[in-house]
């Protein structure tokens, strides 16, 4: 092969030369040199140690019909040669002159090694484009996304982007997928597509290196929806073995399963994971679908973790009292495990449980970190594991937790709101307003970040910047929750007509849906109101509330002094 065509830089002495480019370099250094020397060059090192006549050289540097003086060009493309690599013709290190008969390149030459391409550590998951008739199968698309994202995520040593982070390139202009990998600072990218037809799913998935846009693997897939399951498995192992990953024998066994399902089961199953993802608007509905895929296919974990976390997340958006969903997310959680221990979902749901209900915060990390040990890129569990890891009073590890999520989630509001509540949490008040601000600079609509901005505002004293920020709140999303805080800012505010007002709410709240008593307690607690802000405090420690862990926080500041604020403390497990 001649070596003009090679990409590996060719060595001698202290140069480099680059047949590709036409660079010499010296120690890295580029030394400038016209076309003709540099041809020369090329084609002494292509045969060191020969003689090249100068009728070979002038056939290499001048195309035939050039009109030239060959000899007095040639003597000048060499001296140029020789000036550049600094040789001597007298006593030449590395051109040779041959009188009346050529050239010969003394140097001992050889070829760099052709640097490997680097390692793929991390991917990103491009969400399925939806190649269905019926547009209504977009929620099988973002299912079968959501599970290919979780199916890889099982691979231990790759990080996966998480879900919320991948969906914003779902809709409008696509950007290139350089610009993609580097938003999301990944090494590769999944792209494809899903169809769902009847019986039938066929999905196209091809491997793209993120810097060079090289295509690595690609494949084409045409299923029964009862083998979806092993079509997953099977992308993830293709994955695997493309990137070079090394299996733990627990992840190959997983990935090597092979269960058949019942289509409408797994229809009513993406169902629930569709209606989930859409947050407070769509956990009830959820709940639905996941019992209803359980009723009709009793025996795949995931259904019953899918459940597990959709009751605890009723529980946070405090849709029904935490005893009633923690009760239910138990059982559900621990039938999950019962078919599949190594289910992940299952045991993120478990820790929920025991932290929010429980109040077992050793018992509850024990399971968070299992289930990270199962999934490391599981996102939705690194935010919870950070909350409980703040619960337990320790923020540093909390926060760091937190930079882990958002390496999972670097551009979506979700994992830069977790950091502004840890920060909250942390009394770093001047940096939960700036992550919440990072996270409405992503999403200007994310309610959650607009309360937890008002809660650090409050926590920093500035009580109009915060009762602006959750009256802007409340007119997006009308909750108990962020009644409350407004209700305790304006007790701690002085105004302690509208505090009682919203107190007056949330007791017409209370006669419609569930209002947990932390509600009560909080806006007492923002009045100085003592006996009532125990009284409350009291019922939520009856009713195993959840949100009885936040009694470190600023919210009962005004109260800390009293011994039934130490004694409830004592009774929970906490530390101030």
């Amino acid at each position: 092969m001649a070596l003009n065509s090679r990409k590996s830089p060719i060595l001698f002495g202290d140069f480099e030369v680059d047949l590709a480019s036409g660079e010499l370099r010296r120690q890295g250094v580029r030394i400038k040199l016209q076309e003709q020397p540099f041809q020369a060059l090329a084609a002494l090192i292509e045969r060191p140690g020969e003689v090249l006549t100068r009728r070979e050289l002038q056939q290499r540097i001048w195309p035939e019909e050039t009109t030239v003086d060959f000899d007095r060009g040639l003597n000048k493309a060499i001296n140029r040669l020789r000036e550049a690599l600094g040789d001597d013709a007298d006593e030449p290190l590395f051109i040779e002159t041959l009188p009346q008969r050529g050239y010969r390149f003394l140097a001992k030459v050889e070829t760099a090694p052709i640097p490997s391409p680097p390692r793929i550590e991390s991917i990103a998951v491009l969400p399925l484009e939806n190649l269905s008739s019926n547009p209504g199968d977009e929620y099988f698309s973002d299912g079968m996304t959501d599970e290919l994202i979780g199916e890889i995520a099982r691979i231990g040593s790759l990080r996966v982007i998480s879900r919320t982070s991948i969906m914003q390139y779902k809709s409008g202009e696509r950007k290139s997928l350089t610009a993609i990998a580097h938003e999301l600072n990944v090494d590769a990218i999944l792209e494809g597509t899903v169809a769902h037809a009847g019986e039938k799913v066929r999905i196209t998935a091809q491997l793209i290196r993120a810097h060079n846009d090289q295509h690595l693997w690609s494949q084409k897939y045409e299923r029964p929806v009862t083998d979806i399951l092993s079509l997953q498995s099977e992308v993830a192992r293709a994955i695997a073995a493309e990137v070079q990953a090394t299996l733990s024998p627990q992840e190959q066994t997983y990935l090597a399963r092979s269960r058949p399902v019942n289509p409408e089961a797994y229809d009513a199953f993406l169902k629930g994971k569709f209606f989930l993802h859409q947050g407070i608007r769509g956990v009830s509905k959820s709940i639905e679908f996941f019992k209803q895929a359980i009723a009709l296919d009793s025996v795949l974990a995931e259904y019953h973790a899918g459940l597990a976390e959709a009751l605890c997340y009723a529980r946070i958006f405090g849709f029904r009292p935490s005893a009633e969903t923690h009760s239910e997310a138990r059982v559900a959680a621990l039938k999950a495990l019962e078919l599949d221990e190594s289910n992940a979902a299952a045991h993120n749901a478990l820790a929920s449980v025991k932290e929010g209900h429980d109040w077992d915060l050793i018992g509850a990390e024990v399971e968070y970190q299992r289930a990270l040990q199962l999934n490391p890129s599981r996102l939705l569990t690194r935010l919870w594991y950070a909350a409980c890891l703040a619960h337990m009073g320790r923020y540093r590890e909390a926060i760091e937790e937190s930079g882990r999520a958002l390496a999972l989630d670097p551009v979506s509001p979700i994992a830069h709101n977790n950091r502004a509540m840890l920060f909250f949490r942390a009394r770093r008040y001047d940096e939960a307003i700036g992550a919440s601000q990072q996270a409405l600079d992503l999403d200007p609509s994310f309610v959650n970040a607009i309360w937890w901005q008002g809660a650090a505002y409050a926590g920093n004293g500035n009580f109009t910047r915060s009762i602006a920020c959750l009256k802007l709140a409340i007119s997006m999303n009308d909750v108990p929750l962020f009644r409350a805080l407004l209700g305790h800012v304006y007790g701690r505010a002085g105004e302690d007509e509208k505090a009682n007002r919203i107190l007056e709410e949330l007791m017409e709240f209370a006669k419609q849906r569930y209002v947990s008593p932390m509600d009560f307690a909080v806006v007492y607690a923002g009045l100085g109101d003592r006996d009532s802000t125990f009284h409350w405090l009291e019922q939520a420690y009856q009713a195993h509330a959840a949100r009885v862990l936040e009694m470190p926080s600023m919210y009962f500041d005004l109260v800390r002094s009293d011994s039934r604020y130490t004694d409830l403390m004592r009774r929970v497990g906490l530390t101030s």
